[in-house]
């Protein structure tokens, strides 16, 4: 593998000439195909200002239990709910959880002003109020934790930037029993909703999750179905097993896991973590504070190449943090942004600068034209090249099965014939995942075909959470079958074409690959059987009208699924 990682690392094909550069992108029909996530929070929490961030292409809407109540995230989820109604754009939901994070407590209603030089001492003692001079920490014990004179620990608030205004960062000089004495390296003043910590090297022993998160989850979670959850510090597979024990305990079969990679201990552990994980989220906040800056892209490009392979969608963090109170990014930040794309990443996660920032529409906007254009440069086809070499130079290789043999020859099929759009049908949406995987040119929309399945006790509706959950797939715009849509065969192919010229997607003339089930019905084992065709979208592939809900619909009566929607 590593000598993968080594050889395809970016693949980017520069554009035809500098003059190109400065020409205006005409095609606005099809969107960015990187996904973006909100981190929701006061600035992003009113209907209003979510049906922007919706019609401006947030597809992920994060809540980050590292703060506030369940009744606060309710309400802006009620209201998200709202504007997806609003604009008939929906979004993927994910609840972040608070994880084995250390925070200060008991802080006075002031904030906390540092000089540079002074001694602060962090304490295990939660009866000490904070103030300039000491930090009580939520953590029980400095024992077994690894700190010890020279380490480096920095304190921040929630969603921080690294703003030297705004966080402190310290050197360890003496470790007192609970209590480690330490030297502030930078003048700052401590604000904001909550104040975290974070200790270079240090092996957190803590539970994966907080008692908060578990009644988050049994209770927030569940009540709402929740697409997503996020695990915050996950260290190795086992965290990853308690998280999904929990979820099936309390009814939460189709929700998927995200594992966030944020510490020593998860980087080192992430071939086991991302096997185990639906997806990945590289936090670079946290993570770039465990590793020197020189090693961090080293981290960053081995992480994304591993997700890659293993066909794991992977968003990363801290992109734009400028954007937090700028308009506009620095160079850097853009340059940031547009080598993720062509280093593999599937999403970007925005924290601070859609939490509180000034700019949040705009800086969704932003991120997306620049990865919009990023796209443009990525070489699609070297990276599939790169993929297939990797599995067994274009042979059947056992890790290969067949739905995902299905998916590439979809893909290599589109490039070959420069289809314009890829269809995929699916049940559980791993096929759509499993296309995205090999990273088309070709747009992918996904038809969810509902499947109705039984525990014994009662039956469950699959289709609505699989086609939300697919907003997280590089490349995927998702729509739905209705489950009471029965027509012959060939019909709802008919409808997702119409649907793709409807929005701009294809025109008369333009080639279409489809991955299609062969024969009426849908299930996993079908979906294993499934066929790949070409077609050419004809003028006289028109059904009659139908209602749309951009990017998820459903194709048909609409009525069963669509009316708490419309």
């Amino acid at each position: 593998m590593d000598s993968q990682l080594a050889h395809h690392t970016s693949f980017f094909q520069p554009p035809k000439s500098f003059l190109s550069i400065l020409e205006e992108d005409k095609d606005l029909s099809v969107p960015a195909s990187t996904k973006l996530g909100c981190t929701l929070g006061p600035q992003t929490r009113s209907v209003e200002i979510l049906e922007r961030l919706l019609q401006a292409g947030m597809t992920i809407a994060r809540f980050d239990f590292s703060w506030g109540s369940m009744e606060y995230h309710q309400e802006t989820l009620d209201n998200l709910r709202v504007a997806m109604r609003n604009t008939k754009r929906l979004c993927c939901t994910m609840l972040d959880t608070m994880g084995p994070e250390i925070i200060v407590l008991n802080r006075p209603e002031a904030p906390i002003s540092l000089n540079a030089g002074q001694t602060l001492t962090l304490t295990c003692d939660k009866s000490v109020q904070a103030s300039a001079t000491v930090l009580p920490i939520s953590y029980p014990t400095l024992a077994g934790t690894g700190l010890a004179p020279g380490s480096q620990v920095f304190v921040g608030q929630y969603l921080f930037t690294g703003s030297e205004t705004s966080s402190v960062y310290l050197t360890v000089q003496e470790v007192r029993g609970d209590e480690a004495v330490c030297t502030c390296n930078n003048s700052c003043v401590l604000e904001g909703l909550a104040l975290t910590v974070h200790i270079a090297h240090m092996r957190n022993e803590a539970p994966i999750l907080a008692d908060t998160d578990l009644a988050a989850i049994r209770q927030w979670g569940s009540a709402n179905k929740i697409d997503y959850v996020s695990v915050s510090f996950t260290r190795n597979a086992a965290d990853m097993a308690v998280v999904r024990q929990v979820l099936d305990s309390c009814g939460l079969h189709q929700t998927r896991m995200m594992a966030k990679i944020e510490n020593l201990e998860g980087i080192l552990n992430s071939d086991e973590i991302i096997e185990v994980s639906d997806s990945v989220l590289m936090s670079r906040g946290n993570l770039g504070i465990c590793l020197d800056a020189e090693k961090m892209f080293l981290a960053q490009k081995k992480l994304l190449r591993a997700c890659n392979l293993a066909g794991k969608p992977v968003m990363v963090t801290r992109v734009v943090d400028t954007m937090t109170d700028a308009p506009r990014p620095t160079r850097a930040e853009a340059t940031d942004v547009a080598n993720l794309v062509l280093d593999g990443a599937d999403g970007i996660l925005l924290g601070s600068e859609t939490f509180r920032g000034k700019y949040p529409v705009q800086t969704v906007q932003t991120v997306l034209a620049i990865c919009k254009q990023s796209e443009l440069c990525f070489d699609n086809q070297s990276y599939y090249r790169s993929l297939m070499e990797y599995f067994g130079c274009y042979t059947l290789h056992p890790n290969l099965g067949k739905r995902e043999a299905l998916a590439s020859s979809a893909v290599r099929a589109a490039a070959k014939i420069n289809a314009a759009l890829i269809i995929v049908f699916t049940v559980t949406g791993q096929t759509a995942r499993l296309v995205a995987k090999y990273k088309p040119a070709s747009p992918i929309l996904t038809v969810v075909c509902p499947d109705i399945k039984s525990d014994g006790l009662k039956w469950t509706l699959m289709g609505e959470v699989q086609a939300r959950q697919c907003l997280l797939y590089r490349g995927v715009l998702p729509i739905m079958a209705d489950p009471d849509f029965a027509l012959p065969g060939g019909a709802i192919l008919d409808y997702a074409i119409s649907y793709a010229k409807q929005v701009g997607m294809v025109r008369s003339g333009d080639k279409v690959v489809v991955s299609q089930c062969p024969r009426t019905g849908y299930s996993d084992v079908m979906e294993e059987a499934g066929v790949v065709k070409l077609i050419t979208v004809d003028d006289h592939i028109m059904p009659s009208p139908v209602r749309f809900n951009h990017p998820l619909f459903v194709i048909g009566s609409m009525d069963p699924l669509m009316k708490h929607q419309d």
